[in-house]
């Protein structure tokens, strides 16, 4: 069964203290700097942003709902619509790191 929400514990143990993570084919990369309880803090080498964990929720509930690809490279538009335009590349890079996402 697909699930439909994050284990947030696992992100916090993954992430607090940063992580490198493999980029999609073709993404820039980047690294995940940290994670609270309520956002992941991700670094390209222009730019620092976060994702929020309600919106990477959704999107996983999303895809446990048929809405949404569960393949990364396919999570992205969608993700974008019907969730945030908040780094959905990013969003679905980390998705995939934490085996949400194929």
């Amino acid at each position: 069964m697909i699930t439909t929400h994050i284990d947030w514990d696992h992100v916090l143990d993954r992430y607090r203290d940063g992580a490198e993570i493999d980029s999609l084919p073709g993404g820039a990369k980047i690294s995940v700097s940290g994670a609270d309880g309520e956002r992941i803090y991700v670094t390209h080498r222009l730019w620092q942003d976060s994702l929020q964990r309600r919106n990477l929720e959704r999107g996983i509930q999303l895809v446990a709902e048929g809405q949404i690809s569960d393949e990364a490279n396919r999570f992205i538009d969608k993700y974008r619509t019907l969730v945030a335009d908040e780094r959905p590349t990013v969003a679905a890079t980390v998705l995939k790191d934490l085996g949400y996402l194929q």
